[in-house]
């Protein structure tokens, strides 16, 4: 007999999902952007964190094996250093996180002749 195999096997962790942007980490304010999680398995809840923002927080069920986080109209407070999680129906725990993916905002500036190059 074998004990301790099933305690072991409910505390093993979930793999880490992935964390995407498209159409790119770098986009213009007022412009758009879906970050896109990944995990090894469906039917689960994501949630999406931004790193140093312990108020921010969107989670969000999904069917699939992929959840859409998708954000409008940025503006520049939007930027930031992001991950992502997930826990199954079974599971109590979150995964561990993806990595993180450093979202950039830019802002279109008008160069002034007068003033560049001095």
């Amino acid at each position: 007999m074998c004990l301790g195999y099933e305690d072991e096997k409910k505390n093993e962790k979930l793999p880490k999902p992935s964390l995407h942007a498209r159409p790119s980490l770098v986009v213009e304010a007022r412009s758009n952007v879906t970050l896109k999680c990944q995990a090894p398995s469906k039917n689960v809840t994501f949630i999406l964190l931004k790193v140093n923002d312990s108020g921010y927080k969107q989670e969000q069920f999904s069917t699939e094996d992929e959840a859409e986080f998708h954000f409008t109209d940025l503006k520049l407070k939007d930027a930031g250093s992001y991950s992502c999680a997930y826990k199954t129906t079974a599971s109590h725990e979150w995964s561990e996180s993806s990595e993180h993916l450093q979202l950039v905002i830019t802002v279109a500036h008008v160069c002034n002749p007068r003033t560049s190059g001095r």
